[in-house]
Order: structure tokens, then sequence, then C-alpha cells
């Protein structure tokens, strides 16, 4: 028989979906589009899955999180099944980073770009991020239907291919003239998808706490909210992909919005004929935001030229290019709908395993030695064939997990298990770069070069990588997070690459740890329920095969 494994067919997804009603919250990254067709909270209301059923849009542009606790959720139906929520961008300055890095609407007096970037990890990081959080979720719950009603937070995408160069004399600046550019180089694309990824690793890990506390049997199954990542849908798809004329944005196959069209050329009013207000605050929404901000810098400098508009001299066009196009907010209801309908469990696979790492992965500080090892064998073999390969351990829990190893070390000793041709490899490796720090700003890069040589020896296989568990070492949790954010970059490469290899969320937080860095008992289950996770998902897009 084939395997068996994802969400049903959407046919089968309207029969099953007990749903009456749901509600989309958040801001414009649900009701704005970049091309102004259609958001993925409209194209969810056509979808078999939820066709007949009573939406409420209640998403709202430029709101902050606590906007949407206090403005949105007292609008919501008692008991609805189910709320999607986009939120938290405009909490860490989105506006001020495209402002300083990208935009520059004020002219040659313009924020620093790394300044803001700066203020946005600090933002995310802070106690007030996570609050807003916390509160928006147990406001939300207590609305939904009692034990059924889930909430699912999106998270976003990154907006660059990075590793291209086309785009390296490309300005989406306001203004014309050298001192007013602000090119779209490689460095700066990194540094724009690292904080996209790390504002996504804040929202997983804040939901992941937020669960944890409302189930403690650390049933992953029953929790209430689930985060749901479209980023890596996204490749290949984005500006200044490979391929593209510049930007790419007027092409189809880009799924940001029309960059291009900011090249028109638009008259200076109405923004010289503002008279902007003595503070230019984002609080206001982005229109407002965008006209004082240029209002300002035409009246300081009469000879600024504009050369770039979004469609007449409407500010919303600016925003809109960093807002996915239909068809990238089609991908995302799919994503959505997916996570709805769960299908049948993972089923019918043969899958040679193996377990590569360093002492997470060896099962360091549980009671059995096993760490995640044992509980994913057993859960999987219930369905599954399942075999580990690997030269430590015992059979048939065997692995290639050593304590203490840096990447380098576990990649030049992964040779041997690897000839063994395993079709899944699960890789969870880095902790010791990071707390040692072993060149850590080339970590990721050498994760990149360990996928190569997994893939080289084992080319059939599909490569799970695990964004690293956090820490509580003094000192060390942004550098965790900063790790985390530039694998999940390094791992879109290797999927530009057409290569198989997936990020993995681990529902684990500092709470699951029993020493600042290793596991309990409770936080290996939590890792194998996140490897399982994976599987399936390498499962839905075809990647699994027979091993060789």
């Amino acid at each position: 028989t084939n395997p068996t494994h994802g969400a049903p067919t959407r046919a089968q997804c309207a029969a099953q979906l007990p749903i009456k009603s749901w509600a989309s919250l958040g801001d414009s990254y649900s009701n704005i589009v970049g091309d102004g067709l259609q958001d993925y909270e409209a194209l969810m209301a056509t979808d078999p899955c939820l066709q007949g059923h009573a939406p409420q849009y209640l998403s709202i542009p430029d709101a902050v999180i606590s906007q949407v606790s206090s403005q949105q959720v007292p609008k919501l139906s008692k008991n609805t099944n189910f709320v999607t929520i986009s939120a938290g961008a405009n909490d860490i300055g989105l506006v001020q980073v495209l402002d300083a890095c990208v935009y520059n609407w004020i002219g040659s007096a313009s924020l620093s770009c790394a300044q803001t970037l700066k203020d946005a990890a600090t933002s995310m990081s802070g106690a007030a991020f996570a609050g807003s959080w916390n509160t928006l979720l147990a406001q939300t719950r207590s609305i939904l239907a009692p034990n059924a009603g889930k909430a699912y937070v999106i998270g976003n995408a990154a907006f660059f291919d990075e590793t291209t160069s086309q785009c390296n004399q490309v300005s989406l600046a306001a203004y014309s003239g050298s001192l007013q550019q602000k090119y779209l180089t490689t460095a700066l694309r990194k540094n724009l998808n690292e904080m996209i990824h790390r504002f996504n690793w804040w929202q997983h890990y804040l939901v992941t706490k937020y669960n944890r506390a409302q189930v403690p049997s650390g049933n992953t199954l029953q929790y209430p909210v689930q985060f749901i990542d479209p980023d890596d849908r996204f490749n290949g798809r984005r500006l200044c992909r490979i391929g593209s004329d510049g930007t790419g944005s007027r092409e189809p196959s880009t799924w940001f919005s029309d960059s291009e069209a900011l090249k028109t050329p638009m008259t200076r009013s109405p923004y010289e004929k503002m008279r902007p207000p003595t503070t230019c605050d984002p609080r206001r929404g982005w229109s407002e935001y965008v006209q004082c901000r240029m209002a300002k810098a035409i009246q300081k400098t009469s000879t600024l030229s504009l050369t770039r508009s979004g469609a007449g001299t409407s500010p919303n066009n600016w925003e809109r290019v960093f807002h996915p196009k239909t068809a990238g907010e089609d991908l995302i209801r799919d994503e959505i709908v997916s996570q709805l309908a769960q299908g049948p469990t993972l089923s019918g696979f043969n899958l040679r395993i193996l377990p590569l790492g360093a002492s997470i992965t060896a099962g360091f500080a549980s009671t059995d030695g096993y760490g995640f090892r044992k509980v994913l064998y057993d859960t999987l073999r219930k369905t599954n064939t399942v075999s580990y390969v690997g030269t430590q351990g015992s059979a048939p829990l065997v692995h290639e997990g050593h304590s203490g190893w840096v990447i380098s070390d576990v990649s030049n000793v992964a040779t041997t298990a690897l000839r063994s041709r395993p079709n899944v490899v699960l890789v969870h490796v880095g902790t010791n770069d990071v707390l040692t720090n072993n060149a850590v700003d080339q970590a990721p890069e050498r994760i990149g070069k360990l996928i190569d040589k997994v893939l080289s020896i084992a080319p059939d296989a599909v490569v799970l990588i695990a964004q690293i568990l956090p820490t509580t070492k003094t000192g060390q949790f942004d550098n965790f997070v900063t790790f985390n954010a530039r694998v999940a970059s390094i791992i879109n490469q290797k999927q530009v690459q057409n290569k198989k290899v997936l990020k993995v969320w681990m529902p684990v937080t500092t709470d699951d740890l029993v020493d600042g860095v290793h596991p309990s008992n409770a936080g290996y289950n939590k890792m194998a329920q996140g490897w399982i996770k994976g599987l399936q998902r390498a499962a839905d897009k075809g990647w699994i095969g027979r091993p060789v």
C-alpha cells in the first residue's frame, strides 16, 4: 500500500471539520495584499473546508498587539471555533526598519539601519513583547469554543533571496541622488531576512511557553495555540531571486509586491504641501508616518527629487512591497487549512533514521539515556517500519550523538553512519559552537557544509535541521536565537538548490531544561513530537523515499 501522510483532501476536510465560525485578528499582514487583490483571510472564505461558515474579519492595518487585544478580541463571537492571528511586526518597529534600511523617507538624515535592527531585536526579547502576546492569547482563548477552539499564530516570510548579486545596485529609496540611496546589497538582505527569522523564532517560543502553561502534560497535540510558519514555501519566490530581473517583483513567480512600480515618477504633492506634525509617530499608522517623514524631508531640502511612488501618491504602496501577493497569500491559506484538517498519522513508511548531533542527540541527562530516541522510535513503529543507524549506543536505538562536540567534529565523524544510507537524518547540533564561542559567526555556514556532506553521501535522504534548544546559560540566550535565525537562512538557500532539507521547530522552552542546556524527560518527549511534525511535513512534500 502507498504511505499516507499529511492533511486530507479539501473535499474530505469539508466533511470532517466541526467548524461553525472563525475569525482573523491582527495587522496588515492579514488584510493588505502586495498586489491589491486577495489576502489569506479572504481566500480562506472560498476554501471548500470553510465555505458556508461565518467568518469575522477583524484585522486592522497598523495594529500593535495591545490594540488587537483591546479593539479586536472583544468583537469576537463567543465560542468561535478558531482564529488566525498575524501581529507583532508593528510592535518591533518594522516601519522604522524599512525607513532606515530601504526607503529613507527622511532623506540624508535617515535613521541608522543597524540601530533600528538592533532595536527590533531588543523589542522582540523584551518583557513588554512577551506580556502583550501572553495577554492576547489568554483573552482570545477565553472566547473560543471550550476545549475545541484553537488559535493559529501566523509567522512571516523572509523578503529576499540573499545569495544573488543582481540587487546589489538596486535601490527602493524615496529620492534620487547618491546620499539618499539605500542599495539592496547582499549584506542588507541577509540582515533583513535575519530580522524576520528572529521574529518568527520569538513568536514560536512565546506561543510554546503559553501552551506549556495551559497543558502541563506536555502533549503538544492538545496545545490550544499553534504556530504556522509559511517561510520556506516562499523559496524561489522571493525578491531578488535567482534568474529575476532586478528585484523580480513584477514577475508572476515572485510572491512579494511590485516594487518596480515605485520607479514611476511622482509629483511632490502632497508631501511638500503637508505641514507635518512635530513628531512622526509610527503608532499613527504607516500612511501618516510616511507622509510626515517625507514632508519634513522636502521642506528641509527643496532640491530633493522624488522618483518613486506606489500608485499615484498613496503611501500605502510603500507598505505593499513587503506584503505577499495573492499567490503567497494563497499558500498561507493552504498552510492554515492543513493545520485545521490534520490528516492520518504518518503511516506506511520504511524509515532508516540517523540521529546526528552532540549530547542532546545522545540523550544526556535523560533518565534512561535515550533522550528523544526511544519515544520517537516507539511512536513511529506503530504505523511504520523503523530502524536507526549510527556507531553509538545499543541496538535498536543507535545514534551518532557525541557529547561536547561542535559542528565540525560531528561532520568529520558522520561518514561511517551515512554509508548505511539513511533516508532520514535528524540533526540537532550547534549548541556547543555557541556556548564555546567556536567561530560562532561562521557556525551557520558550517551547518550548510554539513548538509552538503550528508547529501553527498546519502543523496536520497531528507535532512531535518532542528532549531537548537534555548539555554539559560548567562549571556547566551540571544546568541542561540541569532544562530537559529541564521541557520534558517542557510536552510532556505539549500532548498532553493533543490536539496531536501527542512527546518524543524522544537516545542521546548527553558522551563523544559534540567541544567540550562539539556532537556528533562518531558523536554525530550516534546523533541520527539517536534521530529514527528517535521517528518510529516517532509512526507507532505513527497520527500521520503524507500531506503537504498
